[in-house]
């Protein structure tokens, strides 16, 4: 009868799911060293993830709201936690947009960062008597469930790896956004590519009118969109060179600072 009573509990045991654990200490540490609260740019590599304004859906919040996504075996898909509701997207991330690190929480396998946007989005407000459109920061809560175990620190290259397919990290910025411009730079060398009735950006690079667009103050993405990707490329600390056949483009921290004919 004992015998048959342990072997009753030993089925029910293996019946319960064993809990995950939350990422010890080290893990924590090291995982901080490549997001860091406040100090990490990301530049987003998977178009189309809802985000909201940070004033929420009424536009009267503190500033904390977000919209948030649960990213499953690479997929990601609206959160319905507890506390994910009465979400509204209010637009989506774009390909190449910056984000900054907001927050980092830990749970269970899994790793949460709220991202917040270093460029404005158009949001909608009002009535439709009174609706206007004004641009307002926007957040996006991104809840990374990892399919591999992710507790100790020898286990944070693959978690920044995975979080990589949606989010590339860096230190600065600067970076961010010089890595954002070469992102979209193949992007829209593909575009054209597929589409032969539209002049490629390299081929306007030659022509005055353009050269006369670039103005002080552009991003990278602005001049790549004029002139193409550059013939080479030098970047130090917060500056940058772009050399182009016949100009050369100055940035300091992710602005045009001076076009060298």
């Amino acid at each position: 009868m004992k015998a048959l009573t342990l072997a009753a509990g030993l089925v029910v045991l293996a019946a319960v799911p064993v809990r995950a654990e939350k990422p010890a200490t080290d893990f924590r540490a090291d995982f901080e060293q490549a997001f860091r609260k406040g100090r990490t740019f990301a530049v987003v590599v998977q178009p189309g993830v809802p985000t909201t304004s940070i004033y929420g859906v009424d536009g009267k919040s503190s500033g904390t709201a977000h919209f948030s996504v649960d990213v499953v075996d690479g997929r990601w898909k609206v959160s319905e936690g507890i506390l994910d509701f009465d979400q509204t997207a209010a637009d989506t991330l774009n390909l190449g947009e910056v984000m900054e690190l907001d927050s980092v929480s830990y749970k269970d396998n899994r790793v949460d960062l709220r991202m917040v946007s270093v460029e404005a989005h158009k949001v909608t407000r009002g009535s439709w008597i009174l609706k206007q459109r004004k641009p307002e920061p926007v957040a996006t809560n991104f809840k990374f469930f990892f399919p591999f175990r992710a507790y100790n620190a020898s286990d944070v290259p693959r978690a920044v790896d995975y979080i990589g397919h949606y989010l590339r990290a860096f230190p600065t910025q600067d970076e961010a956004r010089l890595h954002a411009a070469r992102l979209m730079s193949g992007a829209a060398e593909a575009s054209h590519g597929r589409d032969s009735g539209r002049t490629p950006a390299r081929e306007v690079a030659s022509g005055v009118t353009s050269k006369k667009e670039i103005k002080t103050g552009m991003t990278p993405l602005e001049v790549l969109d004029i002139l193409g990707k550059p013939q080479k490329e030098v970047t130090f600390e917060n500056k940058s060179r772009w050399t182009y056949p016949d100009l050369t483009v100055v940035f300091e921290n992710g602005r045009v600072k001076e076009v060298r004919f």
